[in-house]
C-alpha cells in the first residue's frame, strides 16, 4: 500500500515589499530556507498545500512572488485564503489554485475558504453553502476524507487566538460528527504546531513558515524559546486504509 504524501505550508505572510519583515523575521527568507531543506529530504511529495494568509496584504505580484518562491519544490499546488488573504486577488495571479475538491483515489480532500462573515479582528466563518457543500461530499461519497480550512475548528487555549477561532465552528463539527468518513482536519492560522482528537477525527495545525506565537498567553507573543520559534511545516501520509500519519518539522532558518 503507498499513501499519498501531502505537504502544508501555510501562514507565509509574504509582506508587500521585499526587505519588509513580519514580525521581526523576513517571511521570504525563511520559507526560501524551508524549501530548501524539503528539496533534501528523502521524501517524494505528491502535493503541496498552502493554507492562507499567504500573504501579509497585497496585489496579485505578491501572491505570484509566492508561488515562485516554492516553485523549486516542482509539486502540484493547491491554496486556501486565509484572513490576510483576498481570495478575488489570489484568483488574478492563479485562477485554478483554489479547488473545493480532489480526487485522490480512496481520498478526496475537501478545502473550504473559512472567511465568511469576518469580524475585522481575525475570525472568520463557513458559509451556509460551505456547509452544505461539506454535508453532499461527505454522505455522497464513500472516500476517505481530509479537510483543510484556514481558521482553527477547536479552541487552542491561548485566550486571543481563540477569539478569532472558526467563529460557526459547532455548525461545522455537527456536519463532520455524522459521518465516519473524515478521518482528519487540517488547518494554520494559529502559528502553532497542535494536535487534538476530536471524536473519530484527527486535527492538526501548521506552525507557520515565518514566525510563531507563543501558546497560553492573553495577547499577541512572539515564540523566541528554540526550536518552537523556528519556522516550520507539516506533512502527512493518507493511507488507502484511511490511517493519517502527520509530521512535523522545523528548520533553523541561520543554518
Amino acid at each position: 500500500m503507498k499513501p499519498i504524501r501531502l505537504l502544508q505550508l501555510s501562514d507565509c505572510h509574504i509582506t508587500p515589499t521585499k526587505g519588509d519583515l513580519f514580525r521581526g523575521v523576513d517571511p521570504r527568507q525563511t520559507l526560501s530556507t524551508l524549501v530548501q531543506h524539503i528539496q533534501h529530504l528523502p521524501i517524494q511529495f505528491d502535493h503541496l498545500l498552502l493554507t492562507g494568509d499567504l500573504v501579509h496584504h497585497g496585489d496579485a505580484s505578491i501572491y505570484q512572488e509566492l508561488l515562485d518562491l516554492v516553485a523549486p519544490l516542482q509539486l502540484s499546488t493547491h491554496w486556501i485564503a486565509g484572513n490576510h488573504d483576498d481570495l478575488k486577488v489570489m484568483n488574478q495571479a492563479a485562477p485554478d489554485l483554489f479547488q473545493p475538491v480532489l480526487d485522490w483515489g480512496a481520498w478526496q480532500l475537501l478545502s473550504l475558504d473559512s472567511n465568511d462573515s469576518p469580524d475585522g479582528r481575525g475570525s472568520g466563518s463557513l458559509s451556509h453553502n460551505t456547509l452544505d457543500f461539506l454535508k453532499r461530499q461527505l454522505y455522497q461519497q464513500s472516500k476517505h476524507t481530509l479537510v483543510a480550512l484556514h481558521h482553527n475548528p477547536l479552541a487552542s487555549g491561548t485566550a486571543w487566538q481563540d477569539d478569532i477561532m472558526l467563529a460557526n465552528a459547532n455548525a461545522f463539527w455537527s456536519v463532520i460528527e455524522r459521518q465516519s468518513s473524515c478521518k482528519a482536519v487540517i488547518c494554520g492560522h494559529l502559528h502553532q504546531a497542535l494536535t487534538w482528537q476530536h471524536r473519530q477525527t484527527h486535527v492538526w495545525s501548521a506552525p507557520s513558515t515565518a514566525a510563531q506565537f507563543c501558546p497560553d498567553t492573553d495577547s499577541v507573543q512572539i515564540e523566541v524559546k528554540q526550536p518552537d520559534a523556528w519556522p516550520g511545516f507539516r506533512w502527512y501520509q493518507l493511507w488507502p486504509d484511511g490511517r493519517v500519519d502527520a509530521h512535523l518539522e522545523r528548520v533553523d532558518p541561520d543554518c
